[in-house]
């Protein structure tokens, strides 16, 4: 029974250090992207063109100096007069934890 015990504590432990240690969520790297987008938007023409109809996160990787690696997938369309397009697209993110905030690295 001791054994078991101190098991389980050993497991809620390594949970626990697991979970401090980890990375951004989905919805953190969600909106780093979007934040990233706005600082970027000169004069508002993004967001009055482009519009985000699905984001997701397919893997977060860790790498050096706390920084991670986000590969998503974004499926926007655009509108620019009559011309519309649209599309899914891949790409991979770096992000790094500044202020208490993960931020897109440029």
């Amino acid at each position: 029974m001791k054994h078991l015990a101190a098991a389980v504590a050993l497991s809620c432990l390594a949970l626990l250090a697991a979970c401090s240690l980890g990375g951004p969520s989905d919805a953190e790297v969600e909106l780093a992207f979007r934040s990233a987008i706005q600082r970027n938007d000169i004069l508002g023409l993004l967001s009055n063109t482009m519009t985000i109809e699905r984001f997701v996160v397919d893997k977060k990787e860790r790498k050096a100096d706390g920084v991670y690696e986000a590969t998503v997938t974004i499926v926007s369309s655009a509108a620019l007069g009559p011309l519309s397009v649209g599309g899914a697209r891949q790409t991979t993110l770096r992000l790094k934890k500044i202020d208490d905030r993960w931020v897109v690295l440029q």
